[in-house]
């Protein structure tokens, strides 16, 4: 299994071009900066979903991680009303059980599946075979047979289980809880800066009375969304030309673009150069009471910035969650044995074992998954309904008809509507 692979550059690295890992959301690729893929043979591949699910066990075997990366690409969902519909559909449950070893989870989860069959295995092997060995040995190795003998059978009661499990299921549902929560804390964040960027936007267009000034800031304001994702992701080469391209797309004039691209604190260089715009009194012609409910939702932005900062550089402690995979683990190891008496047909420690750690083990690996949110929420998608949005209003009261070529409001469709077509990918 490759990375993906990114349309621009063709490095084998992550692209947070949403245009370029698939077209899912009905606005141009222009408007997410990506140029559309050119028709070169055959040798530069645009990765999706396709890819992904069509990898070979092999290929997932192997390079596993990769795999999980990914997918990551593909769980930045955006839901319309029919995806709502689709996700309330009847048979989800009917259809969850065929998918468990189809599903992302479940090639993702192989490695530790593996290890708990792979134990219980042995533990039914041993538990079978040495008595078996013992009596075949009894007449022509008396010694080896009376060792064999000796050698305790590998089974427990449930107890060591039963009294275990209440705080290992404490400590996941803990650690997924406060995944969650940082999940859900990072969209309610975006939610504000959507917010806040098509308020300041509103105020501007409203207020400002220099034509030339208003459009200014409406694309400094539709940068800054751009500008938070550079700033929350990996700083590749190619996240740093799509941020550039992003930004000339944003109709952001030259001097500025260099400005942010040199800055060190991208985002605390875009504020600003939106602040210096608002308080260029000459030109907006606001007074003190205008300009500092401007100012206000300016630093919203701010606010919301370093609460992405918070999220992003602070990870659950460390000591929590490996505590929590070391316990897992030998909870998992010590299951076959325990089962062992338990069930009337001993072989099945084998495949009651593996489901047993293949849901906790998924369950685990779900806090891990949403713990950093950035990269599974759809920034790509906000900050391009943030664009369209604003730009069209911007079009608007210039009295311009909604469409017309050269605006960033082109192929306009609501983020409201937008879809990545969720159901296409099994989780």
């Amino acid at each position: 299994l490759q990375p993906p692979r990114c349309a621009r550059s063709d490095a084998p690295l992550r692209c947070d071009h949403n245009a370029c890992a698939r077209a899912p959301l009905g606005a141009s690729q222009r408007a997410s900066g990506a140029p559309a893929a050119a028709d070169d043979g055959g040798a530069r591949q645009v990765p999706d979903q396709e890819a992904v699910l069509g990898a070979s066990l092999p290929a997932i075997f192997s390079s596993t991680t990769e795999f999980k990366e990914a997918g990551r690409e593909f769980r930045q969902d955006v839901y319309s009303y029919n995806d709502w519909r689709w996700h309330r559909e009847s048979g989800h449950i009917a259809s969850a059980i065929s998918s468990v070893f189809t599903s992302g989870v479940g090639k993702a989860m192989w490695r530790e599946t593996f290890f708990v069959i792979a134990t219980a295995a042995a533990v039914y092997l041993y538990n079978i075979g040495v008595p078996v060995l013992a009596a075949k040995t009894a007449a022509s190795l008396p010694i080896v047979a009376a060792l064999l003998g000796r050698l305790p059978l590998l089974h427990l009661s449930l107890l060591p289980l039963t009294l275990s499990s209440p705080a290992l299921f404490l400590l996941l549902v803990f650690r997924t809880n406060n995944s969650y929560d940082r999940w859900w804390e990072a969209r309610k964040v975006w939610g504000g800066v959507i917010n806040a960027s098509r308020d300041l936007a509103r105020q501007a267009l409203a207020l400002v009375r220099d034509a030339e000034l208003k459009k200014l800031m409406v694309s400094q304001i539709a940068s800054y969304a751009r500008v938070l994702k550079y700033h929350l992701g990996p700083p590749t080469p190619e996240a740093r030309d799509l941020l550039r391209n992003e930004l000339v797309d944003n109709r952001l004039p030259a001097d500025q673009v260099r400005v942010i691209m040199e800055a060190k604190h991208k985002p605390m260089a875009l504020l600003g150069l939106v602040s210096a715009s608002l308080h260029d009194s000459g030109r907006t012609g606001l007074d003190t009471v205008q300009a500092s409910k401007l100012d206000q939702t300016l630093s919203l932005l701010t606010d919301y910035l370093g609460k992405c900062e918070r999220i992003v550089k602070t990870p659950l402690p460390l000591v929590y969650t490996r505590h929590t995979a070391r316990f897992l683990s030998w909870w998992l190891l010590f299951l076959p044995v325990c089962l062992y008496n338990q069930l009337r047909a001993n072989w099945m420690i084998v495949p009651v074992s593996g489901l047993i750690g293949f849901f906790l083990v998924g369950i685990e690996d779900l806090g891990n998954q949403i713990e950093e949110p950035f990269s599974i929420l759809p920034l790509t998608a906000m900050g391009t309904g943030i664009q369209q949005s604003i730009f069209e209003a911007l079009d608007r009261s210039e009295g311009v008809a909604a469409g017309h070529a050269g605006s960033p409001g082109d192929d306009y469709v609501p983020y409201i509507k937008m879809s990545n077509n969720p159901n296409a990918f099994v989780r």
